[in-house]
C-alpha cells in the first residue's frame, strides 16, 4: 500500500512525458511541463536514492518492476 502514492507519480510522469513529445515546442503550455516534468522526474530520484539499497528490483509478468528485499 506504500508505494501506491509513488506508482501515481510514477504514472503520471510518463503522462507528462507523453503529453510534452506530442506538444509543440511554441505551446504557451510547453515549458509548464517541462517544469512540471523535472519535478515529478526530481520527485522519483529522490525516492529511488532514499530506497535502501539491499532491495533489488523484480519484474512481475505484468511487465511492473517491485522492489524485492535482498
Amino acid at each position: 500500500l506504500l508505494y501506491k502514492p509513488i506508482d501515481r507519480v510514477t504514472r503520471s510522469t510518463l503522462v507528462l512525458h507523453d503529453l510534452l513529445k506530442h506538444t509543440p515546442a511554441d505551446h504557451p503550455d510547453y515549458p509548464l511541463l517541462q517544469d512540471a516534468l523535472r519535478i515529478s522526474q526530481n520527485f522519483l530520484s529522490s525516492i529511488n536514492e532514499d530506497i535502501d539499497p539491499r532491495r533489488t528490483a523484480v519484474t512481475t509478468p505484468k511487465g511492473e518492476v517491485r522492489q524485492r528485499g535482498g
